[in-house]
């Protein structure tokens, strides 16, 4: 009876004991915020990246003779650095140029910037500040300043700067680049926009008095991007701008309406990417038409790829029967890549082109064979 007791006794201090908090009258220890070591330097988010782009070209008559054959030789850099809290980036920078290197030009739409350039020439590519979500909700409203793609089209979103292929900007404004301020954010559930204050400097980056240009477009947003492989998109344009190519001398009064398209189709030997684009408007009353059709090919192991595309440009002459003209082409690539990664942090690749120039506003139709040499790294 005892041990039972004793038994019982037991078992209830143990219970008791248990119940307690053990804890209880201890204060945990809290490191002071200074105890707490802080690395941070300027080279955080800092980005420094190589490039460089050879290019050989040739007509049919020119093969005989290897003094005419079109080189195009650069090597550049780009350097980006990114402002950042500890939850998020407030703002980054971006400047990208290159020394090029050309001779024996061709009219080629590969290289759109060599049409009346200089045989040594430095090309700026970016400069631009952005500051992030500085209005409503995160992703609502950005602000970009300096000089990087017209916010019309696709180009905005794709860089076509290392390609062989271009989109119709070049055309259709003289350059795909321009000096603006620029706001971009979500305009709803589905929608996204870009608007900006567009200089209007042309290809030579020129001030000659124009007043510049109000350019945006509307567009679906990611989600349609990630998930279904669609981007859609209406762009305008209205203002002044000037372009040395246009065949008419200082400001150009000018307005562009535009719609675009792309889509991915996923199959057993790799993703196929739809684009179309198409545009219209005037230049000082000269109606201008605009269309392009590309499909492009790429490997599953992302190691080969093809294109095609088709473009179409017109023109009506302008005053005394100046800067009018179609433009007309239709090209294919073939490229073998060493380095291809999905968000173009690095690539490397050789390519082979052809140019066929269906009309010509000079009249000089001719077609053009490609080598390109590109490494981003």
């Amino acid at each position: 009876m005892n041990l039972v007791r004793a038994s019982l006794i037991l078992l209830a201090t143990t219970a008791a004991a248990f119940a307690a908090d053990p804890f209880a009258g201890v204060e945990p220890a809290v490191p002071e915020a200074s105890a707490v070591p802080v690395d941070s330097s300027w080279k955080d988010n800092l980005l420094f990246r190589k490039e460089i782009y050879l290019l050989w070209a040739a007509g049919e008559d020119d093969f005989e003779a290897t003094d005419r054959v079109y080189s195009r030789l650069s090597a550049g850099f780009e350097i980006q650095k990114k402002f950042s809290t500890a939850t998020k980036t407030v703002a980054s920078v971006d400047y990208q140029g290159r020394l090029v290197y050309r001779d024996h030009v061709l009219p080629t739409a590969a290289d759109p910037m060599g049409m009346d350039a200089e045989r040594w020439t430095y090309e700026t590519h970016n400069a631009y500040a952005e500051f992030h979500n500085l209005l409503g909700d995160p992703g609502r409203f950005s602000l970009r300043v300096g000089r990087f793609y017209l916010p019309f089209g696709l180009n905005a979103q794709t860089d076509t700067h290392g390609t062989l292929l271009q989109l119709s900007n070049d055309r259709l404004f003289g350059a795909d680049r321009d000096w603006q301020v620029t706001a971009y954010g979500s305009a709803s559930e589905h929608l996204d926009y870009l608007a900006g204050y567009v200089f209007g400097a042309g290809p030579d980056q020129k001030l000659d008095g124009q007043a510049g240009m109000a350019v945006g477009r509307i567009g679906l947003n990611g989600d349609y991007l990630y998930e279904r492989g669609l981007e859609a998109g209406v762009s305008g344009a209205f203002g002044e701008r000037v372009d040395p190519h246009a065949g008419i001398d200082g400001p150009i009064r000018t307005w562009r309406l535009g719609a675009d398209l792309r889509k991915r189709l996923d199959s057993g030997i790799g993703p196929f990417t739809l684009t179309g684009e198409a545009a219209a408007g005037e230049d000082e009353e000269a109606t201008v038409w605009s269309g392009l059709a590309q499909a492009d090919w790429l490997l599953p192991s992302r190691r080969w790829g093809a294109a095609a595309q088709y473009f179409y440009f017109e023109r009506e002459p302008a005053g005394h029967g100046h800067g009018g003209g179609i433009d007309e082409r239709a090209s294919a690539t073939l490229t073998r890549y060493f380095r291809n990664d999905v968000g173009n942090a690095a690539l490397h690749w050789i390519a082979l082109g052809l140019e066929r120039q269906l009309h010509t506003p000079d009249g000089g139709e001719d077609t053009l064979a490609m080598v390109q040499y590109y490494r981003y790294w």
